[in-house]
């Protein structure tokens, strides 16, 4: 199994240079630690999140690790003309020696689509990411590369330089079961998260998503979803869930003040606009609820321990990107917990073969 961690980059009071200098030393004590990935999320104008442009960071990470693969969790492809993020993204990969993870997604938030000029609405959003992406693609790995699309049209370029990576690893985010069925039938790596869904809520889309991957001819043991989880690890239950808990009340009030409301909520962000209403009709959270629920990963090492063995054991869960900056948290708690993760949680599963349900086993025939 491996793991990495997650950055948003929230900035509470307002500090962003604070932010991300403190991001960096973390990605650096990350790999020091053993972590094997780092994953950054493109955001636009507020606080949630700070890092509009991910080739920038990556370029920047790229010079302060040697190991760690960079991800993007994700890049908004309907932001960007895709030529311009295959340039981008490729001299990422060439500057990092071929480490790029590309995931991609249409982003949620309806104050970004506002401030980019664009309608959020299915299907045009949707039309534009499907587009860009064959787009991006077509771009890495044909010498010369010419389309005709309903919104977007190349003729006859060349991506200069290209991605040292042949192919690029690419991973689409989901989170509704129309995404989970689309990418599985496209053949295209699924990122999820359990931010707003509980494990319980995921657990029968992966193990459908899975088992349209098996009936193409991949191998359950090469299938590999990699989960987003807010964690935190402290050396008590307890303490896990008290150090994360204002961090996280601040988080939740800012996400779901951004996210999709009401009926109007565009197709397939419905999870979103559910959890916005549930919210506000329940004057917020609790975090023992949602970490009880799965949401969250809060406790000390043995609850994780546990927590993340019940993924594996059910789903065969490969990866893990934790999520331990969140919501302004201090860097003091922060750094403690990537440790005590390293150091105890992640030895109980590297080196380990891949685990396949039974149920996968007896469903798909391998």
């Amino acid at each position: 199994m491996k793991f990495g961690v997650f950055y948003v980059l929230e900035a509470p009071d307002g500090d962003y240079k604070k932010a991300w200098h403190r991001m960096l030393g973390q990605i650096e004590y990350a790999e020091e630690l053993g972590y094997e990935s780092v994953w950054l999320a493109e955001h636009h104008g507020s606080n949630y999140g700070s890092m509009p442009r991910l080739p920038i960071a990556l370029s920047a990470i790229a010079q302060r690790t040697t190991t760690m693969r960079l991800g993007t969790a994700v890049t908004i492809l309907p932001f960007s003309n895709p030529i311009r993020i295959a340039e981008d993204f490729a001299q990422v990969d060439l500057i990092s020696n071929g480490r790029l993870e590309f995931g991609v997604g249409r982003a949620y938030q309806p104050l970004e689509y506002k401030a980019m000029g664009m309608p959020e609405k299915q299907p045009y959003s949707r039309e534009i990411f499907n587009e860009a992406l064959e787009i991006v693609h077509g771009l890495w790995n044909n010498e010369r590369f010419s389309y005709e699309g309903k919104h977007f049209t190349v003729d006859d370029v060349e991506c200069v330089p290209k991605p040292l990576q042949s192919p690029v690893p690419t991973y689409v985010a989901a989170s509704s079961p129309e995404t989970f069925t689309m990418c599985a039938e496209k053949d295209l790596s699924i990122l999820t998260a359990a931010t707003l869904s509980p494990s319980e809520d995921l657990k029968p889309l992966i193990h459908q998503a899975k088992e349209i991957y098996a009936r193409q001819g991949h191998a359950l043991e090469t299938i590999n979803f990699p989960l987003l989880w807010i964690t935190h690890v402290a050396p008590t239950l307890q303490e896990g869930k008290d150090r994360a808990a204002s961090a996280l009340t601040w988080y939740f009030d800012r996400l779901l003040s951004l996210v999709p409301q009401g009926e109007d909520a565009p197709q397939g962000y419905g999870p979103f606009a559910a959890a916005a209403k549930a919210y506000k009709e329940a004057g917020g959270f609790p975090v023992e609820d949602l970490n009880e629920a799965g949401n969250l990963m809060l406790g000390d090492p043995e609850f994780v321990i546990d927590r993340i063995a019940d993924m594996r054991d059910s789903l065969g869960l490969q990866e893990i990107i934790t999520w331990q900056q969140v919501g302004g948290m201090d860097d003091k708690y922060v750094r403690d917990s990537m440790r005590i993760f390293a150091e105890e949680v992640m030895p109980e599963f590297k080196g380990k073969p891949p685990v396949v349900p039974e149920t996968l086993r007896q469903s798909t025939g391998q």
